[in-house]
């Protein structure tokens, strides 16, 4: 399973094991998005999710929602879908101004500095905060940022930004062989392959030199490590992980391997027991990542869990998760100063030849992850002693236990800053309910309409219930509201209105009258009904309707 999308289950899982509130939302983009979550909640979940306190709701909803809950927090998959979204929905409809929070992922695709100039504007909060997963990554948010100010020219006094907030991800121990499980599995592991009592070298990635990790340095490293000792029947190269349909890298990293005189398996999408019977027969996690799409290492921490001692690239959050010299050995890396021509052309070439052509810059020192590799195979203490080690850290801090604490801290710390909005949707500014971005249409295309609902010249027009409209009142028509509508039109609202325009009332009267009992306050809640109501002839014009005409010409 892909890191984000397993990292995101984790957390969820996490989230619900602990289950610090009284209820729980889900926001969906579409209904048939539900189906699979609500049946993974049930089974995983059930007496929360019977006692209604597990809500899916469609992403159209939440308005009402916002109006209607006083959420505690919103905490979203990662900060450059709707994470600017949440905050304009946030301003404009709930009274309380709560968190809103996403954690990173990769941070590298080009598009993504777009998506991060729309997080810097006068809706931000001190509420609102990016959680990067690293200590690396937390710097590389903050870059964007101080890049997109610098560059667009943006003060900080009126184009805010999320605040940049580390916390990792976890891992769930009980998921990966313990220290009991593990020769069990990795002999029976070890048999099944065919490794006998070689040094495995295991490594976790996409097997594809386009993301993630370059194999071909580390056969070079395999070789290095000959040259300094290691004996070449004695250990064994172990690639695995996922495979693109149609990707056959898997098999030319095998012949290279092969060319080399290199002992090598490639393991090709294992399922998690693989995964677990491979962590168990493992010696050592080899991770010597090279790729900006890495961000956070979920693999070292699963390797860590599994009582591995990790030979990595001092690499991203890679430093954050290996002690080096301690639980594991970092090796060099070294990146480029510019990049000119590969950026100048990143916007129209595919992402992953982007990343390939920022790898392919970037050099992890072979000769130091020979020697260390040598170093490790030749010493059994060594790897036992930093496999312990690393165990005991996460078992310390990195369990999906302690990282839901981390957030819950997080978000209890983030609502208690203060933050000017007042606790009426209608006192707050424009300028931070509507991101500037996205201009109200509206005002961008009021020049299509022949009026609009405020001119001056509408207020006075006498409005009275039409022929249609007086049949819905007494229930012998009934009206059609789109499903997108609901949430805009209520059918006893709509009653009441045609009843107040039973006899002819000014258009500014009649809205003044819809503002005085909406449900929610709001200019374009008056507007909407009254135009919804006119445009299907359930409210009409009374009088001579082409002297109107003439008059509003």
């Amino acid at each position: 399973m892909l890191g984000r999308r397993e990292a995101n289950r984790r957390f969820l899982t996490a989230l619900l094991e602990s289950d610090p509130f009284d209820a729980y939302h889900f926001f969906l983009p579409h209904p048939d998005a539900g189906g699979a979550l609500e049946k993974e909640l049930g089974d995983l979940f059930p007496d929360i999710l019977r006692e209604g306190r597990i809500s899916l709701r469609l992403h159209s909803g939440l308005p009402d929602a916002l109006s209607d809950f006083s959420y505690y927090c919103l905490h979203l998959s990662d900060p450059v879908v709707h994470f600017t979204d949440a905050m304009c929905l946030r301003n404009v409809f709930s009274r309380r101004i709560f968190p809103v929070t996403a954690p990173t992922h990769s941070l590298s695709y080009v598009e993504y500095g777009e998506k991060f100039l729309q997080h810097i504007w006068g809706g931000v909060t001190a509420r609102d905060a990016v959680a990067a997963t690293s200590a690396a990554g937390a710097e590389v948010v903050r870059a964007y940022y101080a890049h997109l100010r610098r560059a667009y020219r943006l003060d900080e006094a009126h184009f805010t930004a999320p605040s940049v907030r580390h916390v990792p991800l976890g891992v769930e121990p009980s998921l990966m062989p313990s220290p009991e499980e593990k020769d069990g599995l990795g002999v029976e592991c070890r048999k099944r392959y065919g490794l006998g009592d070689k040094v495995v070298f295991l490594v976790f990635a996409r097997i594809s030199y386009r993301s993630k990790m370059d194999l071909l340095p580390v056969l070079r490293a395999c070789k290095r490590a000959e040259d300094f000792g290691l004996q070449p029947d004695s250990y064994c190269l172990v690639p695995a992980g996922w495979v693109e349909d149609g990707d056959t890298f898997d098999k030319e990293i095998s012949g290279f391997a092969a060319n080399m005189g290199i002992n090598c398996l490639t393991v090709p999408r294992p399922d998690n027991a693989a995964r677990k019977a491979l962590y168990a027969a493992a010696d050592v996690f080899l991770s010597p990542s090279d790729n900006l799409q890495e961000t956070f290492g979920l693999t070292l921490l699963e390797a860590a869990s599994s009582s591995l001692p990790v030979l990595a690239s001092n690499f991203d959050g890679y430093r954050d998760l290996v002690v080096d010299g301690e639980t594991g050995i970092l090796v060099p890396i070294i990146g480029p100063v510019r990049t000119s021509r590969t950026d100048a052309a990143a916007r129209i070439i595919p992402a992953a030849e982007y990343h390939l052509l920022q790898a392919q810059q970037s050099a992890v020192d072979v000769e130091a992850l020979g020697r260390a590799m040598c170093l490790f195979a030749g010493d059994r203490d060594l790897r036992r002693r930093m496999g312990e080690a690393g165990r005991r850290r996460v078992l310390a801090g990195y369990t999906w236990r302690h990282i839901i604490r981390r957030y819950l801290d997080l978000w209890a710390e983030l609502g208690e800053l203060p933050c000017p909005l007042s606790e009426n949707p209608l006192e707050r500014p424009p300028d931070v309910l509507l991101h500037p971005a996205c201009p109200p249409p509206a005002e961008v295309f009021s020049g299509y309409y022949t009026l609009r609902a405020d001119d001056p010249v509408l207020a006075g027009r006498k409005v009275v219930w039409s022929k249609a409209g007086k049949a819905v009142y007494y229930g012998r028509d009934f009206p059609v509201i789109y499903r997108a509508a609901e949430g805009y039109i209520d059918p006893e609202a709509l009653r009441k209105l045609l009843f107040t325009a039973r006899k002819p009332l000014a258009w500014a009267d009649l809205a003044a009258h819809c503002r005085a009992r909406a449900k929610r306050q709001g200019p374009e809640d008056e507007d909407f009904v009254l135009l919804w109501a006119l445009k299907h002839d359930f409210l009409e014009f009374a009088g001579d309707m082409k002297q109107q005409e003439r008059n509003i010409r």
